[in-house]
């Protein structure tokens, strides 16, 4: 699916978020505390936006890695950053040394894993000493009005939008279709310390249908 959709995915987010997922995914690069120099790996890194933002912090000469398991992904990533490295690898198992880099990050594809847990696990054990690890996701709709619109355009507009400018309806019906599975900020939170996580943080965004998770290994 991810490999179908590779060539206007990026269109397609900043449209469906109304342009402000540049902004979340700056947000989720800040809260790794990268400076120049540093390393980190972008665990599920799609088209690479997430680790340009992350580049952009280490460099010039910092090591700045994307992982994805989409050939199709990596090849729209390594287009457009040219000057960073992708591989084509299993979030499940990572394929570094344990405290192989400063931080690790993953956006919007938690919920793609198979096992949650696992990649969290994953993402820890490359970190090094005094390292962050960052969670940018989606989180469950809260109640009230804002929740209860949020919910109205993930089963409605966004399927009929991405779907037609993808040219590619069932990809955006899947996202609609898992909103239900979409975690609470608490839940997240379970899902890192069973992960092995400590020093744990959130905080949402978009009025809280958007949430950046972290932790910090000592």
């Amino acid at each position: 699916m991810f490999d179908r959709i590779a060539g206007r995915y990026d269109v397609i987010n900043t449209v469906l978020s109304g342009g402000i997922d540049g902004g979340w995914r700056r947000t989720a690069a800040r809260e790794t505390g990268l400076t120049r120099g540093r390393s980190a790996l972008d665990v599920a890194c799609g088209s690479g936006k997430l680790t340009g933002e992350l580049a952009k912090l280490a460099r010039p000469d910092g090591r700045v890695v994307g992982l994805d398991f989409s050939a199709g992904m990596l090849a729209i990533a390594r287009r457009d950053h040219p000057k960073l490295e992708f591989i084509e690898g299993d979030a499940l198992k990572l394929p570094f040394e344990e405290a192989s880099f400063d931080a690790s990050t993953i956006a919007f594809g938690l919920r793609n894993l198979s096992e949650q847990v696992l990649g969290l696990s994953e993402m820890w054990r490359v970190l090094k000493p005094g390292g962050r690890a960052v969670v940018l996701e989606f989180v469950r709709p809260p109640k009230g009005p804002v929740g209860t619109a949020y919910r109205l355009y993930l089963r409605t507009l966004l399927p009929v939008v991405g779907g037609a400018l993808s040219g590619d309806p069932p990809a955006y019906h899947y996202l609609s279709d898992t909103i239900d599975s979409y975690h609470t900020p608490g839940e997240l939170a379970d899902l890192a310390r069973s992960g092995g996580w400590s020093d744990i943080r959130f905080h949402g965004l978009a009025m809280g249908t958007v949430g950046v998770l972290s932790g910090r290994r000592a």
